[in-house]
């Protein structure tokens, strides 16, 4: 299995830095590559397709109106219009159905809301770990699947 991270996000801008603090934290291997698509995901699109990735999971903070954590995946980020998931200059519906047709990998989206933008806040700082941790450990032992990474993101998430 081949997985892209892809963080987004402002670092100097605090918890917006989370997804670009991600990625540059978690080793990238021969299944695992990260990339930093900071606030213009839509710049590294064909970069990311070039991995030939069965799986591709962005990383941003975002303003969720029921607060806490948002996991998405795939048609779920078309369905969920209530959350306004934007890469500042196009929705992101279209980098998903952009990666989807052209690719067929699962797409997914995890978003945290900010605490702070100042710098990056204690819980912030814990999920980012939690995740960073879950793929150093998961590409360490060989035990990368689909179902793996979406029960722990999700229990990471909480």
């Amino acid at each position: 299995m081949k997985i892209v991270l892809c963080g987004m996000g402002n670092k100097e801008r605090g918890d917006d830095g989370f997804g670009s603090y991600i990625v540059e934290k978690i080793k990238q291997t021969d299944t695992v590559k990260t990339l930093d698509c900071q606030l213009y995901p839509e710049n590294y699109l064909n970069k990311i397709l070039s991995f030939q990735p069965d799986l591709i999971i962005f990383f941003d903070a975002v303003k969720n109106n029921g607060g806490g954590s948002v996991f998405l995946r795939n048609e779920e980020i078309v369905l969920n219009a209530p959350l306004s998931v934007s890469t500042h200059n196009l929705p992101f519906s279209s980098i998903y159905r952009y990666l989807k047709d052209s690719g067929g990998a699962d797409v997914w989206f995890v978003g945290v809301t900010p605490h702070s933008y100042d710098k990056m806040s204690d819980e912030i700082m814990e999920t980012a770990a939690r995740i960073i941790d879950l793929f150093n450990m998961l590409d360490k032992g060989k035990k990368i699947n689909i179902i793996k990474i979406y029960e722990t993101l999700s229990t990471s998430l909480r």
